[in-house]
């Protein structure tokens, strides 16, 4: 590497492996797979390669504070006994709760670092938001949707009707049935909770 017209001096890597390698992932999931352990009495740890979530619950905004608090100071623990580090800028607080009580936000803040609350965020694909309405995921698959009509429209002058088909899978289905199960999920839970009332 050159830096100011000079070359940089070599160094031996400590840690890690080249980035891109084969290796890389299954040794970072290894590597990991100690973490959720630390915190499975006190969280339910959602883990999916290099995407970790921690979900706590309670009906009290103190003891939810109390609580992530709490994790947090065992996964910077963690962390630095593993020669990483917590990014908090790429670190997020997701608040579920009724729509009756959406007015009512907690702000988290740990060790004098601001963590971003937020009103939804992208989990595995999936746009969550805090009421779990799929609004917003609704609208991000109407986006994403109307662009591959449109390129499907674009060539349907020019191709057969075997290349439309293939975009067709490629392009669009992909993004209808991506998630689905949780779709089917929904449908249960709302079938169930209307049978409930009537």
């Amino acid at each position: 590497m050159v830096i100011n017209n000079n070359w940089s001096s070599w160094k031996d890597a400590q840690h890690g492996v080249p980035q891109g390698s084969v290796l890389g992932p299954l040794l970072f999931l290894i590597y990991i797979n100690d973490l959720s352990k630390n915190v499975s009495d006190k969280s339910i740890p959602i883990l999916f390669a290099d995407d970790t979530s921690f979900i706590l619950t309670s009906y009290d905004t103190n003891e939810l504070r109390r609580k992530t608090n709490e994790v947090f100071n065992i996964i910077n623990k963690w962390f630095y006994s593993n020669s990483l580090m917590l990014n908090y800028t790429k670190t997020y607080f997701l608040q579920f709760q009724a729509k009756a009580n959406n007015g009512n936000n907690t702000h988290m803040l740990h060790i004098n670092e601001t963590i971003a609350t937020v009103k939804s965020i992208k989990f595995l694909g999936l746009t969550v938001d805090t009421v779990l309405n799929w609004k917003n995921h609704i609208s991000n698959v109407k986006t994403r949707l109307n662009k591959a009509c449109y390129a499907i429209r674009s060539i349907k002058p020019f191709m057969s009707l075997t290349v439309l088909k293939s975009t067709y899978y490629s392009y669009a289905h992909s993004i209808i049935s991506y998630g689905l199960i949780f779709w089917r999920i929904l449908l249960i839970v709302m079938i169930y909770s209307g049978s409930k009332k009537g």
